[in-house]
């Protein structure tokens, strides 16, 4: 998975600011960032009380008056907000979508190869998320683009990742996930560890020989399921690979309920 571009959403409080600095720690240094806001008029009437008046979410003023151009406004302001709290990073740029967050991300990053999608991980469970459009789900359910669905304070800090963990089991899926987080500890001097949970068709042949093609890891072969060995292995960043299904197919794949049930930074190898 190369990572030569980042579309990153940036939500109602600068929420995504620390999304876009994570995403920069674990792709090469110097590509590209993209901060995307959405202009979803849609939602901010949604968000007006059945007795009227305007809502007051902090910076974006929302309610069932405002106009496109009021919110467009608004939202270029927030994202100005943002880059600046990325402190000065060189080739950052801003844009503008109409619509619902998810559809804002996946215009933005147009038919490019190696975009990396980041934002905030979903804020509602797995179900709640579906149901009410949550933008991180529905990427996580729909697009085909890796995804990094990020959780921590807004910095990130220099050391991020420290600890890179992805779960093999001989499948391509899984592969592909360990590469890419061999990857990124490669460019970080993060420390890399594998997560064999029990599952049935392990490959072990297949694991060896994707082994020699790592960094130094270190391999750690867990008696539990594999959602709770990925999410009990000390990791702050943990790369999942996907079998490729999508909507509700995808609901409690592995990749899904790992990255809707971890509590740290989740990546979606794609």
């Amino acid at each position: 998975m190369q990572i030569r571009r980042i579309v990153c959403g940036i939500e109602v409080g600068g929420h995504g600011v620390g999304a876009a600095a994570r995403a920069a720690r674990i792709a090469p240094d110097g590509v590209p960032l993209v901060l995307v806001g959405a202009a979803d008029i849609g939602a901010a009437a949604a968000l007006t009380g059945p007795l009227g008046g305007d809502i007051d979410m902090g910076p974006m003023p929302v309610g069932l008056y405002a106009s496109l151009e009021d919110m467009e406004g608004a939202v270029k302001a927030e994202l100005e907000r943002a880059a600046a709290a990325l402190g000065g990073r060189p080739g950052v740029a801003t844009r503008v979508e109409v619509g619902s967050l998810a559809s804002a991300l996946e215009g933005a990053a147009g038919n490019e190869d190696g975009t990396l999608l980041a934002l905030d991980a979903p804020h509602e469970g797995r179900i709640a998320g579906i149901l009410d459009g949550d933008a991180a789900t529905w990427l996580l359910h729909e697009s085909s683009r890796p995804v990094l669905l990020s959780r921590g304070p807004e910095d990130a800090g220099v050391d991020f990742p420290r600890v890179v963990v992805a779960g093999v089991d001989g499948s391509r899926p899984s592969a592909l996930a360990a590469e890419a987080a061999g990857d990124i500890c490669r460019r970080r001097g993060a420390e890399l560890r594998l997560v064999l949970g029990r599952a049935r068709g392990v490959d072990r042949g297949a694991i060896e020989e994707l082994r020699s093609r790592l960094p130094p890891h270190e391999l750690i072969e867990d008696r539990r399921k594999p959602v709770e060995a990925l999410t009990g292995a000390g990791a702050d960043l943990i790369v999942v690979g996907t079998r490729g299904v999508h909507g509700l197919r995808a609901l409690g794949s592995v990749s899904e309920r790992v990255a809707h049930g971890a509590d740290v930074s989740v990546l979606v190898a794609r």
